[in-house]
């Protein structure tokens, strides 16, 4: 559903796009318009020169399999279903994107997400952000990029996910430079309403080894012993901001 809005050179189309992170999954629908920039008889340059949120999804835990596959179709349903709160069927969306991105993004069924969206809108694109598009993203979403034009200043971005720490740094509004490490908030899980380690992620042993600490998968676990954790993972941070090969 493509309409037209006062000239021939705009148009307006509905897009939502979908965030799924190591942790949660979420969405957002907007409506776009869309006008050829390019003068006269010129090839056309088409851009999007406004931006109406329509809809803000809830903030879902990202569905998985187990702790290697995404599940796709249970990610399809949270659509479904916040297509219907929106007010939205799919055959009022335009076009999407799915964005992967932290631990997830190592998963192996992208492909199988694509599947699943099929008629959930005009056009779906799933791509898996890597180091470079997660900083950036994070980095113009929270306002870093236009701060650091806005105040002439070298302005730095961490987005610390449930997978990964993502790094932006932002000089008059330009990306100049990007990092990803390998920590976050969800590479140790344990049992509700116990202190049973039911999980490790392989990047959480490395750290754990740094600290000194042999955990393992069943183990029972001390808050104190996760603040040591915590604690390496927040230097590891402080080390890479303020090296100099991350500025120069």
């Amino acid at each position: 559903m493509v309409s037209s809005i006062s000239s021939s050179n705009k148009q307006s189309i509905i897009s939502v796009g979908i965030d799924i992170g190591t942790t949660t999954t979420q969405l957002v629908i907007s409506r776009l318009t869309i006008k050829n920039i390019a003068p006269g008889s010129a090839v056309p340059r088409m851009e999007i020169t406004d931006k109406e949120v329509l809809h803000r999804s809830d903030i879902h835990f990202t569905p998985l399999k187990d702790h290697d596959l995404i599940d796709a179709v249970a990610v399809a349903r949270i659509v479904e279903s916040e297509y219907r709160t929106a007010g939205l069927t799919p055959e009022g969306i335009d076009t999407g994107a799915v964005i992967i991105t932290g631990e997830t993004a190592k998963k192996e069924n992208a492909k199988n997400i694509l599947e699943s969206m099929a008629g959930l809108a005009g056009d779906f694109v799933v791509a898996t952000a890597g180091v470079n598009l997660e900083s950036i993203l994070a980095g113009k979403g929270s306002g870093a990029a236009a701060f650091s034009k806005e105040k002439h200043r070298v302005t730095v971005n961490i987005d610390i996910g449930g997978g990964t720490s993502n790094i932006g740094v932002f000089r008059e509004g330009r990306t100049i430079d990007t990092a990803c490490l390998n920590i976050g908030g969800h590479l140790i899980e344990i049992e509700k309403h116990s202190d049973k380690i039911t999980y490790i992620a392989e990047p959480a042993r490395a750290v754990l080894r740094e600290c000194g600490l042999s955990l393992l998968v069943g183990d029972r676990v001390h808050l104190s012993e996760l603040k040591t954790v915590a604690q390496m993972m927040a230097k590891c941070v402080v080390e890479t901001i303020t090296s100099h090969t991350l500025m120069d």
